[in-house]
């Protein structure tokens, strides 16, 4: 295939929200080698492209990343009855199913509720195969035996979803770059989906995907995944080993009646502004990447988390990615709007990292 032109990290920006790298680029070779072709080049692939938004979005579909597997953070899974066990009818999204383990696991999930899932994603070769419904093996590492027979019928060498689960769930086609499907929503999962976009098209899909969530509803990410705006006002909650983000059930700022399991809830701004001079022990020192990742992730709205995250990406060579997450500890910082030496020493550490200088 030709060396990459100007036009395409642009187009699939401002077409998907994608951030064009060379490892994405690597996946989407094949794919993006079959549109070229038919289209007589990669040039001429890519001046269609600028005119025709279904061209546009075949080659952000070809960009997209589809591995996932069903018990893919099964935790999440597992926690999701209890976090919701006030909601006879759970309605969930998928949001960048792929090809459907996502949604049919939510469905799953839940065996004491009644239960409706749409799957979405921006590639329909994928979800053509999310309908079929037909998986192999790898599909299901670490699925327990009898959870697979339960849900699932075995064709030869493939595992069919069985009628009862398949009826609960639907697929559509769907860009995060406009606004969600439906509204009202218990549980959204989104995982491993925004780590592929550009920090304005994260924001904005975390936008979209807040205004769908009902009050009290779920958010899925994963560790991996950038954190939300703070001003989007996502609490953290905690059920069985793991943690998922969720809208307040009132509005920010205004009081919420204690209830069972709320000293386990931290919403934006408690404690002090996100965390900043909040009555805990701080965060260790963490130096090791993955360790600074599920840090960071378990304290979304801790900045010094935050802050420890972008010195481990920069320790790595990600100086990106650094940057990025180091502006976002800014905007947590003022968000908070705290005025204490722990701030003041957390903005000096950000400014430091962003200036290219010093170390932790």
């Amino acid at each position: 295939m030709a060396p990459v032109t100007g036009p395409l990290p642009q187009l699939l920006a401002d077409t998907a929200g994608l951030r064009w790298t060379e490892q994405l680029h690597g996946l989407a070779r094949a794919r993006l080698d079959e549109l070229a072709r038919a289209h007589g080049g990669l040039d001429d692939l890519l001046r269609a492209a600028t005119v025709r938004p279904d061209v546009a979005s075949q080659v952000a579909a070809a960009f997209t990343v589809g591995e996932t597997w069903f018990q893919r953070i099964g935790a999440h899974f597992e926690a999701l009855p209890e976090l919701l066990a006030d909601r006879p009818h759970v309605r969930a999204w998928s949001a960048g199913c792929s090809t459907g383990e996502e949604a049919y696991a939510l469905a799953a999930a839940f065996t004491r509720q009644t239960v409706d899932v749409l799957g979405t994603d921006l590639n329909p070769e994928a979800l053509r195969r999310a309908q079929e419904g037909r998986y192999g093996a790898r599909s299901f590492r670490g699925v327990p035996a009898a959870q697979v027979e339960r849900s699932f019928e075995r064709r030869g060498e493939q595992f069919e979803v069985r009628p009862a689960l398949r009826r609960r769930v639907r697929f559509s086609l769907h860009n995060l770059m406009t606004p969600a499907p439906r509204r009202d929503l218990d549980v959204i999962a989104c995982r491993n989906v925004t780590i592929y976009f550009t920090p304005g098209a994260a924001a904005l899909a975390y936008t979209h995907l807040a205004q769908a969530l009902a009050p009290g509803g779920v958010l899925l990410l994963a560790p991996s995944d950038p954190r939300p705006p703070a001003h989007l006002g996502l609490v953290v909650d905690r059920s069985r080993g793991t943690q998922v983000l969720r809208r307040a059930l009132t509005p920010p700022g205004r009081p919420r009646r204690a209830g069972p399991g709320a000293a386990d809830r931290s919403p934006a701004g408690a404690a002090g502004p996100a965390g900043v001079g909040a009555a805990r022990p701080p965060a260790p020192e963490v130096t090791d990447l993955p360790a600074a990742r599920r840090a960071a992730y378990e304290a979304p709205l801790d900045p010094q988390a935050q802050l420890q995250l972008a010195w481990a990406l920069r320790r790595a060579g990600q100086e990106a990615r650094a940057a990025r997450q180091a502006r976002h500890t800014l905007t947590l910082l003022e968000a908070g709007g705290a005025d204490s030496w722990d701030a003041a020493r957390l903005r000096a550490g950000c400014l430091s990292l962003l200036a290219g200088t010093g170390g932790p």
